[in-house]
């Protein structure tokens, strides 16, 4: 037997038999993955190949389902991961030396290597015991210089970001350019119309990648009620063989089938997203009870997939590795989700609270 194919096995089984709380990871359908393993693995998408109709039908269906999915004009799905829609908005919206604003790492904003791509990273202030964006000390940077690109949305995402409130702030100072919202962690709730409604807050553009709440494959999504940003985007996503190639070669067609198999699956099942939410505040508030430090108790802990144990990090290290041995899942910083158990259709938040709160308690 194949060493690979035994070692996708053992995963396969250690996977089924734990409880998956990792924020940036979810269940897919069987449907899904009989996409993924289809036989357009192996095929291109360019009507430069023949044999490539029904590839080219899949790739537009499925564009159509975003369309739906989000009430939104324009979808673009040939980003293969969340990090090829940040390059996409960074090439589309700035040139060399220019400025972009987002949260720092610190604070769950996305690790992109801005100074590798020429570009100049500007961190949004923000308040480092809640992760909360500070509006007011934001505006100032946009007073003092030229910030052509700002990026909403973080790992780190519990409650909405002020998206209406940036929206004035570059109305105001009109030379500052576009507003991108990142979406990553929570395009499955926002899909379902929970948690904020980006777009119509004002975001000129929605990036994400697509196997976090959302419960597709890993990939990238572009969404945009824009046709001007739609076609700036569209230059570094379509295959040119006169300006040349963008960030996207062959985007994986049969990724992108199982994302439109994801979307129509979601579109069936809009109260999910509710449901994630529900679970997560639930899930936080009997942690709490049970004596394990929970953060934003005063704020009702969550509005997103996401709980955040307030613990160190050194025995959030500790518990995440003490949980590992009991097939519990989270990740080393003490921050945990709600979303691939909701997906898999647990409703028993306080068994799963009790597990995590005997394992506290060990430490």
């Amino acid at each position: 037997m194949s060493k690979i194919l035994e070692l996708v096995e053992k995963n396969e089984r250690y996977r089924e038999e734990g409880i998956n709380l990792m924020a940036s990871e979810n269940f897919i359908s069987p449907k899904v993955k009989e996409a993924l393993s289809s036989d357009l693995a192996g095929r291109y998408l360019s009507d430069y190949y023949g044999g490539s109709r029904y590839a080219r039908d899949i790739v537009a269906h499925t564009e159509d389902l975003f369309r739906k999915l989000f009430d939104v004009k324009h979808a673009i799905v040939e980003p293969l991961s969340g990090n090829i829609c940040d390059l996409a908005v960074l090439f589309a919206f700035t040139r060399e030396k220019e400025n972009i604003a987002m949260l720092p790492y610190t604070a769950g904003g996305y690790p992109l290597g801005m100074e590798k791509f020429g570009r100049k990273r500007v961190s949004l202030p923000n308040q480092p015991d809640t992760f909360q964006i500070d509006v007011s000390r934001s505006e100032a940077l946009y007073e003092a210089q030229d910030i052509p690109l700002t990026i909403l949305g973080a790992s780190y995402i519990p409650f909405p970001h002020p998206v209406r409130e940036f929206r004035n702030i570059l109305d105001e100072h009109s030379e500052q350019g576009t507003l991108v919202y990142d979406g990553s962690h929570v395009l499955g709730l926002l899909a379902c119309g929970e948690f904020q409604s980006p777009l119509k807050e004002g975001a000129e553009v929605m990036i994400g990648s697509t196997h976090k709440s959302f419960y597709g494959p890993q990939g990238g999504v572009i969404l945009t009620d824009s046709d001007e940003h739609h076609s700036a985007l569209r230059e570094f996503m379509d295959v040119d063989t006169v300006s040349g190639i963008g960030l996207v070669d062959n985007p994986h067609v049969n990724r992108i089938a199982a994302l439109g198999i994801a979307a129509e699956e979601l579109l069936d099942d809009r109260g999910y997203g509710r449901r994630v939410i529900d679970n997560s505040k639930l899930l936080a508030s009997r942690l709490h009870e049970l004596g394990v430090p929970i953060r934003f108790a005063d704020k009702g802990y969550t509005e997103s997939h996401q709980v955040f144990l307030d613990i160190p990090l050194e025995k959030a290290v500790l518990l995440c590795n003490a949980l590992e041995q009991e097939s519990i899942f989270i990740d080393t910083t003490g921050r945990m989700g709600t979303a691939e158990i909701t997906h898999r259709g647990m409703t028993d938040m306080d068994s799963i609270a009790h597990r995590i709160a005997d394992c506290y308690r060990a430490l």
